[in-house]
């Protein structure tokens, strides 16, 4: 039987694509139903879809009172659907606004496969996306209602297209509509993502052919965009920032302009420029543009490319920073498991693009998709680990290429027990993490955060939280046995072990671990602290409790929101009075004494105000949470004023 006999059997036609489907698909289930929703952006999203159900208006973003001028309407339209076709807005449950970003990661990994066909082959390319559909932060990103997962999908099928216009195929007119309609779902999910890591890959591709100073011009100008932010100039500083930005635009106008004269006759760009693909592009996005405009008085691009870009690119965005090299240590755990073959895989795909072979090209393309945008995502002042993972296909399918390399013979040694240590030290982190050794060690350590509560008591509290133990028995099975295969240089069994390790170990934190850890979960808390004081007052599940009846004091995530109605009131518009009677039989008060002396006095007051009133007052025992989010300490009592005195 030849060595590929498998690899070969379970690849050919439709298979591949639908067993890549099922693996990204498998994975993520668990997250989708299992886990509550998420701080911040998830409710975010989930909150301004579901308001879009609630009021008929799917143009104007909001979330609650406010306007969300942030992200195109696109992600919310999806989320929006896939509520009303399995769930409904009444219901408020999040499992229905994360499909769409559960499909999406799942088609992301079989389009990996089809992209890189022509780039590296069939086997090489279904081994980068089975690692890929595998990884945890795809994974991850997959039962999270927010853009990313959705974006991937649509970055990856323009570049998917792009790489098979470059290599050639068939039927170019068709794949240059399929570019134009993936750039316009692209904007329409996040704006310029996704045409800017297509044009940073055309750019790069095309410089590439004239050796490595063309290209490393371009990625110069990239950096000097952002170098002011990195180079403290003191007082001249607003002119050095001038000066970088002016030398940022030389270098890549010249490059754009090289570009332009070396590729506009080939068949590709003519593909490209066949005029019924930017239109339909512009017939995407126009006509939305257009009206959300006018809806908002203007308002929209101003606070989306003002503000939310604007913020991103000047400096570091609500507080998201990080050196250069952020997110090259970020793969350690996100890449995982593609991390056991990624440092020889890069050494040999670098290799690979100086010759003149027929792959040369192929990898050549991958750096260019690849190179410009990681580098760019370096050096943006504003960081967050998932911004790299539109070009994470490119690097999974250069991890394929490797893998045959490998197989053939190839030898890296140092680069092969690099990974190696790698993949262990970022399998073996994640399994430690959720084992409970690992809680222990945080909940020690956020237990010392609380300064309204002693530590000791806390920590109490918390003693009934479950981890179970037998999923780590698997996860480290699997990877002692990557390991092993990995050494023996039987690489096709290493892939299936690190496919099947990370499967474990997903699984294990989104449905054994993460939802039994309700003191990461402070909305949850915060929520059981509310349910206690109703059931003291003989309240069946808090009936009669209508969400503008709910008052938040010290806490403002918006997952308490999704969860409990549009009309919850939070920090900083909630009200520290009591309501008349008239407007509210029961009125209630979920506080976090650890916001300070000001949370503090709220209790005394509206007990105060209920006494006065002759109307009895509920109240929960203390309830202690760690805020993940923004990782501060959270002290929830809950107060149930009702509509009559209190029972002797």
């Amino acid at each position: 039987m030849d060595r590929f006999s498998v690899l070969d059997q379970i690849s050919r036609g439709v298979r591949g694509y639908v067993l890549l489907f099922l693996l990204t698909f498998i994975a993520a289930a668990p997250g989708v139903f299992n886990l509550a929703p998420l701080d911040r952006d998830e409710s975010r999203f989930a909150q301004a879809s579901k308001q879009m159900l609630e009021t008929n208006d799917y143009l104007i973003i909001r979330n609650q009172d406010e306007q969300r001028n942030k992200k195109p309407a696109g992600i919310y339209w999806l989320q929006a659907a896939s509520t009303a076709v399995f769930s409904s807005a009444e219901a408020q449950e999040i499992w229905s606004y994360r499909v769409p970003s559960w499909i999406a990661a799942a088609l992301t990994t079989s389009l990996v496969f089809w992209a890189g066909m022509p780039l590296v082959g069939r086997r090489a390319a279904f081994l980068g996306a089975a690692l890929f559909g595998a990884g945890l932060l795809v994974t991850t990103e997959a039962h999270i209602a927010k853009t990313d997962a959705t974006l991937l999908l649509a970055t990856t099928l323009a570049l998917g297209a792009l790489a098979h216009l470059k290599m050639g195929a068939d039927k170019p007119k068709r794949l240059a509509l399929v570019f134009w309609f993936a750039i316009g779902f692209g904007f329409l999910i996040k704006g310029p993502v996704t045409p800017m890591v297509a044009v940073f890959a055309l750019v790069f591709a095309a410089l590439s052919q004239r050796g490595w100073k063309a290209p490393a011009m371009f990625c110069a100008g990239l950096v000097f965009v952002f170098l002011d932010a990195y180079v403290p100039l003191g007082p001249l500083s607003a002119a050095g920032g001038i000066l970088f930005k002016v030398i940022a635009a030389g270098l890549i106008g010249f490059s754009l302009v090289q570009v332009a004269k070396s590729e506009w006759r080939k068949d590709y760009v003519r593909a490209l420029a066949w005029w019924p693909g930017p239109v339909l592009f512009v017939l995407m996005v126009l006509p939305w543009l257009i009206a959300i405009q006018m809806a908002t008085d203007g308002q929209f691009l101003a606070e989306a490319l003002g503000k939310d870009l604007g913020d991103k690119v000047g400096g570091a965005s609500e507080g998201h920073s990080g050196p250069p090299g952020y997110h090259l240590l970020y793969l350690l755990t996100h890449f995982f498991p593609a991390t056991l073959f990624l440092i020889p895989a890069l050494f040999i795909g670098a290799k690979a693009s100086k010759e003149d072979a027929a792959e040369a090209n192929g990898v050549s393309f991958l750096w260019a998709w690849l190179l410009p945008t990681w580098l760019m995502f370096e050096v943006l002042p504003t960081k967050l680990s998932h911004y790299e993972m539109p070009v994470y296909p490119a690097l999974g399918l250069i991890c394929g290429y490797g893998i045959l390399k490998l197989i053939d013979g190839a030898r890296a040694p140092i680069a092969r027990y690099a990974s190696l240590v790698m993949f262990l030290l970022g399998g073996g982190l994640l399994a430690l993490i959720a084992s409970p050794v690992g809680v222990d060690i945080f909940m020690s350590e956020g237990a010392g955060d609380y300064r309204f509560t002693d530590a000791a008591l806390v920590l109490e509290t918390w003693e009934t939280t479950n981890v179970i133990i037998w999923p780590l028995i698997f996860i480290v099975a699997g990877l002692l046995l990557s390991a092993f295969y990995f050494v023996v240089r039987r690489y096709q069994f290493a892939v299936v072990c690190a496919v099947v390790a990370s499967l474990f170990l997903g699984w294990h934190i989104r449905t054994t671990f993460l939802p039994e850890q309700n003191w990461l979960q402070a909305s949850v808390t915060a929520r059981a602290s509310l349910e206690e004081a109703c059931a003291s007052a003989g309240m069946a599940e808090c009936e009669g409790l209508n969400a503008t009846d709910i008052q938040i004091i010290g806490f403002a995530e918006p997952s308490f929101v999704f969860a409990n109605g549009t009309d919850v009131q939070i920090e900083p518009h909630s009200s520290r009075e009591l309501r008349p009677l008239s407007e509210a039989d029961y009125s209630a008060f979920i506080i976090n004494l650890e916001d300070g002396e000001a949370a503090r006095d709220v209790a005394p007051a509206i007990t105060a105000a209920a006494d006065a009133e002759g109307r009895c007052v509920y109240q929960s025992e203390l309830h202690h949470a760690l805020n993940y989010s923004n990782g501060s300490a959270a002290t929830f009592q809950a107060l149930l004023v009702g509509p009559e005195a209190c029972q002797s």
